[in-house]
């Protein structure tokens, strides 16, 4: 049984990618989770697991090559993304300290690709919808769900890799020491906004940027 099997209880469903640490769920007292993101766990296990059995990060044959085009294909969705949250003017629920791409950009700079070759790399084109806060808290779930797996992730990149912050793999701690304060602030704010006639269209963004992700990932063949 996984870790994240025995602690369902808590307010967080395990990210694509990782089995949840101990230290990380217990980061905080248990309360009753909302009933918005009770219903975005049930929505997106499934798919949680699916995406977790094919990206190799976790498994024991991944190489430097593969490491690199991963975070490649991140790049690929994680800045056209947010290019379409900033488009949206929504600071107050994503704001700049939740950016990604910059520890994106870093790390493909520390793998070895010049500004030319990052600003040539291929972007998706087909991300989830963004026309209300609903679907932003929506893909905020996924990706934010996300960079707590990191957490897990970095330390089995290191082991195998050699590879830290320094050297390529700052995204997977974007947030450092603020990792849990950004979540726990996110959560915060889907309690807020939780309410029975908007909560159907969360659950539906988390899906189809889950959705949207998966294709992604698998268009650019770094899924196994």
């Amino acid at each position: 049984m996984t870790l994240y099997s025995k602690h369902l209880h808590t307010d967080w469903t395990p990210p694509p990618l990782v089995e949840a640490t101990l230290e990380l769920l217990l980061s905080s007292p248990a309360t009753q989770p909302s009933r918005v993101l009770q219903m975005l766990r049930a929505a997106t296990a499934v798919q949680h697991k699916a995406l977790e059995v094919r990206l190799p990060l976790t498994h024991p044959d991944l190489d430097r090559a593969t490491y690199q085009r991963i975070i490649q294909a991140y790049y690929g969705f994680h800045a056209p993304l947010q290019w379409q949250i900033e488009r949206f003017h929504a600071p107050q629920v994503a704001p700049p300290e939740r950016h990604k791409v910059p520890a994106l950009v870093k790390d493909l700079h520390a793998l070895g690709l010049s500004d030319a070759e990052i600003s040539a790399l291929p972007l998706c084109a087909e991300l989830p919808p963004l026309t209300c806060e609903a679907d932003l808290l929506g893909i905020m779930y996924v990706m934010e769900g996300a960079t707590l797996g990191g957490q897990v992730l970095r330390r089995i990149i290191a082991e195998r890799l050699s590879i830290d912050a320094a050297s390529g793999g700052e995204f997977l701690d974007v947030y450092g020491r603020d990792t849990g304060r950004l979540w726990k602030a996110f959560l915060k704010r889907l309690a807020e906004f939780d309410h029975p006639d908007d909560n159907l269209q969360v659950v539906r963004s988390a899906c189809t940027t889950f959705a949207s992700f998966a294709r992604w990932l698998e268009g650019t063949g770094v899924l196994r």
